[in-house]
């Protein structure tokens, strides 16, 4: 278990963040039709989102193609939205790609990268048609081998780079993607035999991909990034005579987590990325290529929040208020000691607006106090927040968990058997409520079990 030292520090009360755009009489109503914990998104800030990160984009890039990661958050119906706001889809696993095609994704819009791949997985890309970036000069062989006897060996090829050094503002280390470290992309000084292989195999088209952090809150990490990639471009045109048709800066855009942190200026990060691109394209007497981006919880973290029950409150060592939400529900605070903003609505003492929006922030005439705020697993490391200043509780308060629109439902997981909560979509008019996913059930973890019943 981490320490949660960073949750010692004071904490504004005043700081602004993101507002949950319902009431409390609205999450009670939908804790009432659909149980606790749920997860619940909002559809109008994503497409706003999304609408804003392509467009600032293309006014700088007019090709400038933003692929959703969808590990970070692999429901079809956000899925849908983000491809109706102009995104295609990032996928590492064949289960993704099954969804990209239920959703008719156009393979030129599909980026499938993932490392160590099985033969069948590479397969079922190439047939599907979509672009395959391979993370190891090992898998071209395999590619092509796998391919001979029926799709053939795509024209078009990508490989992830490893620069051999990589970065985040996180203070998760894993978050490091790039580096003798990470076990993602091809070494620097393997990429040059990683498209001599690709040529050979009968590759006449060509990308470049490279992601090195996640949760990058720094727009100079980018202008650094960017100008690696497009000096590695460089010198791959120059000694193998090809030219390079997109290149694929990954995602890693970060979110604020905490009250006192800023946005990313994405209209910045925008100029500043064009301004390398123009330079190095100009040093190196290089044609334009597309620029490709897969971001993921730049898009969808800040529009989602798990909303659990206050069951139990525990006073011995410390103040501890249980959740019927666990580790199963969000896995970042306890796996990686990560931050998530929590509020209860009911005690805050802060309403938003005339339509009384839930505030991330306590009002200073609020009776708080440190707690621990925990779940039911049984595993020490089931905390969502340590020592953290909070309103007073009571049993049955709701508690609303921020930024869990990413990297929270997906990593979900079914040890002591819990069970994943159901996903809620807060459509575009602020009131009606879809749900997306169906709350799992404990005959969900038996269905597929093979075992026969004593006889009573």
């Amino acid at each position: 278990m981490s320490s949660f030292a960073d949750e010692m520090t004071e904490i504004s009360l005043s700081a602004p963040h993101h507002v949950v755009p319902v009431t409390l009489a609205q999450l009670e109503e939908i804790a009432t039709t659909h149980g606790t914990p749920y997860q619940l998104y909002d559809e109008e800030g994503i497409r706003q989102n999304a609408r804003h990160l392509i467009t600032t984009f293309k006014q700088h890039f007019p090709s400038f193609q933003q692929h959703f990661a969808v590990k970070a958050l692999p429901n079809p119906k956000i899925l849908q939205i983000l491809m109706e706001e102009g995104c295609g889809l990032d996928c590492s696993s064949t289960s993704e790609l099954y969804i990209a095609d239920k959703l008719n994704c156009p393979g030129d819009h599909v980026c499938f990268t993932s490392n160590f791949t099985s033969a069948s997985d590479l397969l079922t890309a190439a047939k599907q048609g979509v672009l395959i970036n391979l993370d190891d000069v090992s898998l071209v062989q395999t590619l092509y081998d796998v391919t001979a006897d029926n799709v053939g060996f795509p024209e078009l090829i990508s490989f992830r780079l490893n620069p051999g050094e990589g970065r985040t503002d996180s203070t998760t280390k894993s978050n490091v993607l790039g580096g003798p470290d990470a076990k993602f992309g091809v070494a620097h000084f393997q990429i040059v035999d990683a498209y001599k292989k690709a040529i050979e195999c009968g590759a006449k088209r060509f990308g470049i991909h490279m992601m090195t952090g996640s949760c990058v809150m720094s727009n100079t990490y980018w202008e650094e990034s960017l100008g690696r990639m497009l000096d590695t471009v460089a010198a791959l045109r120059q000694e193998l005579n090809i030219e390079f048709e997109f290149i694929n800066v990954g995602g890693g855009i970060g979110i604020p987590y905490k009250p006192k942190e800023v946005t990313v200026s994405i209209e910045d990060l925008a100029a500043r990325m064009r301004a390398v691109w123009d330079a190095k394209l100009e040093e190196h007497g290089m044609p334009e290529p597309v620029l490709h981006m897969e971001n993921g919880r730049y898009m969808t973290g800040p529009f989602g929040w798990l909303v659990a029950r206050c069951q139990a409150i525990k006073r011995s060592y410390a103040t501890y208020y249980g959740l019927d939400a666990c580790m199963s529900n969000l896995m970042r605070p306890g796996m990686y000691g990560s931050y998530h903003h929590i509020t209860v609505p009911a005690r805050d003492g802060f309403v938003h607006g005339t339509n009384e929006r839930i505030s991330t922030f306590i009002s200073d005439t609020v009776e708080t106090e440190r707690a621990h705020i925990v779940g039911t697993l049984c595993e020490n490391n089931d905390w969502f927040a340590k020592n953290r200043l909070t309103a007073k509780a009571q049993i049955g308060d709701l508690f609303v968990l921020h930024e869990t629109g990413a990297h929270a439902h997906s990593m979900g997981f079914q040890y002591n058997g819990k069970l994943r909560a159901p996903e809620l979509l807060l459509q575009t008019d602020g009131t009606t409520v879809e749900l997306i996913r169906q709350r799992e059930t404990i005959a969900c973890l038996f269905n597929n079990c093979v075992y026969s019943l004593p006889s009573k």
